[in-house]
């Protein structure tokens, strides 16, 4: 007991001394004289460190003509020749258990294709969109002709810009995105509403779409592949815009439905990590486009990088080529997407060249609806063509250069000059050919005395009908009234479509244009009433044909607007009314009656033209 009690005691001494310390010390520091205080003067400021001056960041101009701005460039979803896509604007991706056999979606509308009538699809890692089930055993996926036992194996119809075996990596590196992506994108105007309105009609029915109602699954149902809205009418319109830049007859195309598939680094089928860090991978895209009829159909293959050619590792490109191909499916055919020599050696070589260079590297389009046409040689719009000639056509090649003069070479006919429009399609004047029947033609290059030069000609096809069955006849009503003595009527109809007629001048002083530009449609028409008359002669020991241009009845003005892209322009005519004459007094008098047989032609204006002796072309009746 006494030893606690000790050192209690010794405890509270040094409590007492601690206290006693630390309250001598308080004392004085509140004791402190005051500090005197600081003068207030000019703070010196210290020198600037030295660092380097950043440029601002470079501002890039606008887009070039067909070349708009996709995309966000720091984005994982991002490719400098492909449409926006992944989970930003509203892609789904394939399901991780359906990228191989493929996952079936809804078109929910038809989609021609070679011939048939689609409103559904597969999707598959294997760089496909098909239409049924492909014999997918081994190492190569076999369509075709050569390639399958059909009916013992199936031969599916598909659309296959890269096509072998495929897989999506499961540990792929950091920031490394992968996968399969698709939306379909639909024009609001196929919901019984006017384009570009979000907001549902005033007392429309309501309706159901895709189990909710039309003013909810236009605008973009949720959690849904399918987007109806103003954005989808803006991407079908860009579309439209690259098909009429690079496809020959894709003015008369109007778009009202898109499938957009993506392929987002996809990687060789048989590959192991090293491969993908090689840079073996492959991201391509496919956009399928239709018309509301289910009338036209046209395909955009879009190839970013293609770093494998082949179902095999390290390089070896012996094991399942990789083909891109569209197969019409039950041994019908099958087109190849670049049948050329170096795609033949390599088909990576598709991301490096292009269809249409003058839009983007790597694109290639076509025309699918009844056989696959390729948006290149040769494809002519449009092949069926009046006999009178006197018109226009638009031929497809590739790597045309302005500072080259192209011919058409007509089948034992007289040859056609043509002008350039962009480096994919040039427009040829066509002469009269006095023949009802396919010819073949060939498109090439000439120079000096039109002796041919190296370069082999693109060959192709044209069927000459005559007028009355011509489809691009100028319209001028009920054809039986106009042989009627008197004509029954003194004011009589003429429509044509103003997208067929283009202003020459604005060719010749624009170097660079868009033909989906409405200033090249802006051109004054006039409507000239051409005479025949035929008489024998002895030297040729036939009947020698004349044309002559007897007079203009009217001037019209071609309305370029964008409501007229797709409907025709109508106008009346007084019969009994002549703008200008092309025959003096005496003429008319004494040769007019001559001419008891002839066509009216539509034709640009030719400004100062007293004769009428050099018409351009235009349309007949």
């Amino acid at each position: 007991m006494r030893q606690w009690s000790e050192v209690l005691w010794h405890c509270g001494c040094m409590c007492t001394l601690c206290a006693a310390v630390w309250l001598i010390l308080f004392t004085e520091a509140q004791q402190l004289p005051p500090q005197p205080p600081v003068p207030i003067g000019p703070v010196p400021v210290p020198p600037p460190l030295t660092q380097p001056v950043l440029p601002p960041p470079a501002v890039h101009p606008g887009p070039l003509p067909g070349r708009p701005i996709v995309g966000q460039q720091f984005s994982p979803f991002y490719a400098e020749n492909l449409v926006p896509f992944g989970p930003e604007v509203g892609d789904h991706e394939v399901f991780p258990g359906m990228l191989n056999p493929g996952q079936t979606i809804d078109l929910h509308m038809f989609f021609p294709f070679y011939g048939g009538l689609y409103n559904y699809s597969v999707i598959s890692v294997n760089g496909y969109i098909g239409f049924a089930h492909i014999f997918n055993q081994g190492p190569v996926l076999n369509v075709g002709v050569e390639n399958t036992d059909w009916p013992r194996q199936p031969d599916p119809a598909m659309i296959a810009p890269w096509l072998c075996k495929q897989q999506i990596t499961q540990e792929p590196q950091p920031g490394l995105r992968a996968g399969v992506f698709f939306r379909l994108l639909l024009r609001q105007s196929l919901f019984g509403r006017p384009p570009n309105e979000l907001l549902n009609v005033a007392g429309a029915p309501v309706s159901a779409f895709f189990n909710q109602p039309a003013n909810l699954a236009c605008p973009g149902t949720p959690d849904s592949y399918i987007q109806c809205n103003q954005q989808s009418d803006l991407f079908l319109e860009q579309m439209m815009q690259w098909l009429q830049e690079g496809v020959a007859g894709a003015v008369a195309f109007r778009a009202d439905a898109a499938l957009v598939v993506t392929w987002l680094n996809t990687a060789s089928g048989i590959s192991g990590r090293l491969d993908l860090g090689m840079g073996q991978l492959a991201t391509y895209q496919a956009i399928w486009l239709t018309d509301q009829t289910a009338r036209l159909s046209y395909v955009i293959l879009n190839y970013d990088k293609l770093g494998f050619d082949a179902d095999d590792f390290r390089m070896n490109s012996r094991n399942g080529r990789c083909q891109a191909l569209f197969n019409g499916g039950n041994h019908t055919g099958t087109v190849p997407v670049d049948p050329t020599i170096p795609y033949k050696h390599s088909p990576k070589i598709l991301a490096q060249r292009s269809g249409v260079p003058h839009l983007a590297r790597g694109r290639y389009m076509f025309r699918v609806d009844d056989v696959v046409r390729p948006g290149d040689p040769m494809l002519i719009y449009p092949n069926i063509v009046n006999m009178l000639g006197e018109t226009t056509v638009d031929v497809n090649a590739l790597c045309l250069d302005r500072s080259q003069t192209y011919i058409l070479m007509i089948e034992q006919r007289e040859t056609a000059t043509c002008v350039v429009l962009n480096s994919a399609i040039a427009r040829c004047f066509l002469p009269r050919v006095f023949d009802w029947g396919t010819k073949t033609v060939y498109f090439q290059t000439q120079q000096g005395n039109l002796n041919a030069q190296e370069d082999k000609a693109f060959v192709g096809y044209i069927y000459f009908v005559p007028p009355t069955i011509d489809p691009m006849r100028l319209d001028i009503g009920n054809i039986y009234d106009w042989f009627k003595n008197p004509v029954p009527y003194q004011i009589m109809p003429v429509s044509w479509y103003p997208r067929n007629f283009t202003n020459p001048d604005y060719l010749a002083t624009a170097p660079m244009f868009q033909i989906s530009s409405e200033a090249m449609y802006n051109v004054q028409l006039g409507l000239y009433v051409i005479g025949y008359r035929e008489a024998q002669d002895d030297k040729i020991k036939k009947f020698r044909p004349e044309y002559r241009t007897l007079c203009r009845l009217a001037t019209f003005t071609n309305r370029n607007t964008y409501e007229y892209r797709f409907r025709p322009q109508e106008e009346r005519i007084n019969i009994y009314q002549v703008e200008q004459w092309y025959m003096d007094e005496w003429e008319r008098m004494n040769e007019m009656y001559s001419y008891r047989f002839g066509y009216m032609k539509l034709a640009p204006l030719r400004p100062n033209d007293v004769t009428g002796m050099n018409l351009l072309p235009g349309c007949v009746s």
